[in-house]
């Protein structure tokens, strides 16, 4: 228990909270609001500042865990956990408008920041893992199919609307216990002080082990350089080492930005292949050699052969048009927000002009941060 009615009288005011726990819970509700912001809220192309948001929250964190074994009496874990022993007589006293008074986080308080930061740590892990096999990014890319991606990116929502839930409660009980409690928890949040009751007694206070944790903080920075320089040598999972084709660009590229390869699977390009004399209404007919090299490359990095986000939402293509990327079920919907005029704007000009807005569609990534939609001029 954080302190007790007792009958001897103890200052009016105590410093509660050190500034370093203060930095960081500031700094994590920023982090937190504008992850939340960028991931509900902002375009694709914010996914850059979701992302630093995220590799924000992971140093916080860290911090938090090292900072609650080596910091001041309350910003210790183990304090926060001795006084949710009293939970059930703290609820007793909150249904009767009485609760106890507790320096530092009461017990409903302290289980709700042990909550909390467990699931901003699965956010985190979760996040890394569509970050790896979604994106093909991050620490993690070498070793997350999309498959796995996929699967976390379900549980990293379900645990984002849980951290919302969560996040009111939190308010909530903050408003309430300075209400019942004539203290401002905000404030005390800011300034680090405290008002206290007549005849509180304070229990003995541990001080802040600053070296300690520095140390412990520079080992764990050690660890994990070492492991994220193994884990970066290990090229993206699923992206093959793709060689640029000169015929391919030169001869598809003559006409129309030259697809990459991973945006059809083989059924299509074999189709299109077979039917270059009425190629979507144009005469596309190659020399023997030329159509074989293309056909060989095209089959050999098909949708089939990748493992992004493109190759695998667009291997499955239109029953009825199964030759056209542009009215495959994934292209549609991911572009059926996006006004038809701006198809028409200079720089576009086509639905299926995918590098005009994808930076790095030369690389069949197609990653959030690379979509930069030209301004141009509509028609």
């Amino acid at each position: 228990m954080h302190g007790s009615l007792h009958s001897r009288t103890a200052p009016q005011r105590v410093r509660v909270w050190d500034l370093p726990t203060r930095v960081f819970h500031w700094l994590l509700v920023a982090c937190v609001a504008v992850a939340l912001a960028t991931g509900f809220l902002a375009p694709e192309w914010w996914m850059g500042v979701h992302i630093v948001a995220g590799y924000g929250l992971v140093l916080l964190l860290v911090f938090r865990l090292i900072w609650g074994v080596f910091g001041s009496e309350y910003a210790r874990m183990l304090s926060m956990a001795r006084s949710m022993r009293h939970f059930g007589d703290y609820l007793r006293g909150l249904a009767l408008l009485r609760p106890p008074h507790y320096v530092g986080h009461n017990p409903v308080g302290a289980a709700m920041i042990h909550a909390l930061l467990a699931v901003f740590t699965a956010l985190v892990v979760t996040g890394l893992m569509v970050q790896a096999g979604e994106e093909k990014q991050g620490p993690l890319a070498g070793i997350a199919s999309f498959a796995t991606g996929i699967a976390a990116k379900e549980l990293h929502e379900w645990l984002a609307f849980a951290a919302i839930a969560m996040i009111i409660v939190h308010i909530a009980g903050v408003l309430v216990e300075s209400r019942l409690q004539k203290t401002n928890l905000v404030r005390g949040m800011i300034d680090g002080w405290m008002r206290l009751p007549e005849g509180f007694h304070l229990p003995p206070q541990r001080p802040a082990r600053p070296l300690a944790a520095a140390f412990t903080l520079a080992a764990i920075a050690a660890a994990a350089a070492a492991v994220l320089g193994l884990l970066s040598r290990l090229p993206p999972h699923g992206v093959p080492d793709m060689p640029v084709s000169a015929t391919y660009r030169a001869e598809c590229g003559d006409c129309h930005w030259a697809y990459h390869p991973s945006l059809l699977p083989r059924a299509s390009w074999a189709g299109i292949m077979n039917s270059l004399g009425d190629h979507f209404g144009e005469d596309a007919t190659l020399g023997a050699n030329e159509a074989a090299e293309i056909a060989a490359y095209l089959e050999h990095f098909a949708a089939e052969a990748w493992d992004t986000e493109a190759a695998n939402r667009l291997a499955t293509t239109s029953s009825d048009a199964p030759l056209r990327i542009t009215l495959s079920p994934y292209f549609v919907r991911k572009h059926r927000e996006i006004q038809p005029a701006v198809f028409e704007r200079t720089g576009i000009r086509s639905r299926g002009n995918c590098i005009a807005c994808h930076r790095d569609a030369d690389s069949g990534r197609f990653d959030d941060q690379a979509i930069d939609i030209p301004k141009g001029v509509e028609p």
